[in-house]
């Protein structure tokens, strides 16, 4: 879209931002208003908000330009070089960075409902056919937490101990036994990590149609893959969940896989998980290597054997410094010979 599209396109909106703009929020009822309190006194703290199912219709700069007048109408002011538009050719969704204390965030929800239900949001903000999402973005810690998960929520970007798979379709059925086999062998031979079924490649929440019965087939799947490892691995050694997932759009119960390899316990020497077809991967950089061949593995062996080494190395020069020092002590404490008494 070229500048002078976009700057028609702005200025169209413009009555209809600066209209909106001069109707406040309502105020909380007098027996909903939050309790006043030493903690609304403290300093604001910076939050990250996920702001989902934008119009893509429109360009980044009017976007931001709309999302920040809505985000005044919240009580949530913010700059427009704090909100961050993607835009693609089916969906948009923004990532804003706010000051604010806590207790604003969490009366969001109620906030977003009154002023739609006041029309003081533009619809044409929002994709057809959709609802306006907006909530905090979480950490990687926060999202091994949670027990629900919201459609369209942004859970950040793929680590070298976070995966996300869409898994649509018959993806339980076909390629997720393919996938177990991969990434925890993976995980095992790193650092541990979590394959999450139904999350986009671009950090979105959709979650997957999973029932009762689909829950019970897939551990059990899980189970025995994993019971024919080279060396077993045991049920205490991974984790695996079902996260509920709650649309607007739907009814059918959808959920996130969760399946979580834990750090691997250090142990008497290196050693290699294989799957149960014989097969060796690794996790390097956010990818996964293999299988590997014959050459890869011992540069593997040899890379472990080489950090056990240096951590050997540096217990023996505590061990030493901790010797000298004891043995410095006793020659100090060493009784002195004294004439008088040979006499």
């Amino acid at each position: 879209m070229t500048p002078r599209k976009r700057s028609a396109q702005t200025q169209m909106w413009k009555p209809f931002m600066e209209s909106h703009s001069k109707q406040p929020l309502p105020k909380l009822p007098a027996e909903e208003s939050l309790p006043e309190d030493a903690s609304l006194k403290a300093v604001p703290s910076v939050h990250t908000l996920y702001v989902g199912h934008l119009n893509p219709q429109f360009s980044v700069p009017v976007l931001t330009c709309l999302l920040r007048d809505t985000l005044e109408q919240l009580e949530l002011p913010v700059a427009r070089e704090h909100i961050e538009v993607v835009r693609r050719p089916r969906n948009a969704y923004a990532l804003v960075r706010v000051a604010t204390h806590k207790d604003t965030l969490a009366s969001l929800p109620w906030r977003l409902q009154i002023a739609t239900e006041e029309k003081l949001i533009l619809k044409e903000l929002t994709a057809r056919g959709k609802e306006l999402v907006l909530n905090e973005t979480w950490g990687r810690e926060e999202i091994l937490g949670q027990e629900q998960l919201f459609q369209g929520t942004f859970l950040g970007s793929e680590t070298r101990n976070m995966e996300f798979k869409r898994g649509s379709g018959e993806y339980l059925n076909l390629a997720f036994k393919h996938h177990v086999r991969r990434y925890v062998c993976a995980f095992l031979n790193s650092e541990g990590g979590s394959l999450l079924v139904g999350v986009e490649d671009s950090g979105l929440v959709q979650g997957i149609r999973c029932n009762h019965r689909d829950e019970d087939r897939t551990r059990l799947l899980v189970d025995s893959i994993l019971q024919s490892f080279k060396p077993q691995v045991f049920p205490d050694a991974y984790t695996l969940t079902f996260i509920p997932v709650i649309s607007a759009s739907t009814t059918v119960p959808l959920k996130v896989l969760r399946l979580t390899v834990h750090t691997p316990k250090a142990q008497g020497e290196p050693q290699l998980y294989e799957t149960d077809q014989g097969e060796v991967f690794l996790r390097r950089d956010g990818s996964i290597q293999g299988p590997l061949s014959v050459s890869t593995i011992q540069e593997w062996y040899r890379q472990k054997w080489k950090t056990e080494l240096g951590k050997l190395e540096e217990k023996v020069k505590v061990l030493t410094v901790e010797k000298e020092q004891l043995q410095q002590q006793l020659r100090q404490l060493r009784p002195v010979s004294c004439t008088c008494c040979v006499l």
